[in-house]
């Protein structure tokens, strides 16, 4: 995680995005992302305009990269 980066992640669920649920996480290789609410996740994510800001598209891949995966370097893409 030597390349991880500090960002801010935005949730789309149910085709809105709430700006009171972004969350700060890590930018991992892939555009997966790190993130702590509510537990420990890693989600594919879609850069945005900003490029300090990362979208997880819930409503058509919510697959936490961290729960039955195995080895948690191959689900952080290291």
């Amino acid at each position: 995680m030597k390349n991880a980066r500090k960002i801010t992640v935005t949730y789309l669920f149910e085709r809105r995005i709430y700006p009171w649920e972004n969350t700060s996480g890590l930018l991992l290789s892939g555009n997966k992302v790190f993130v702590t609410q509510e537990g420990f996740a890693v989600y594919q994510a879609t850069p945005t305009n900003d490029p300090n800001v990362f979208l997880v598209n819930l409503d058509e891949n919510s697959k936490d990269y961290l729960k039955n995966t195995g080895p948690v370097m191959y689900a952080l893409g290291a």
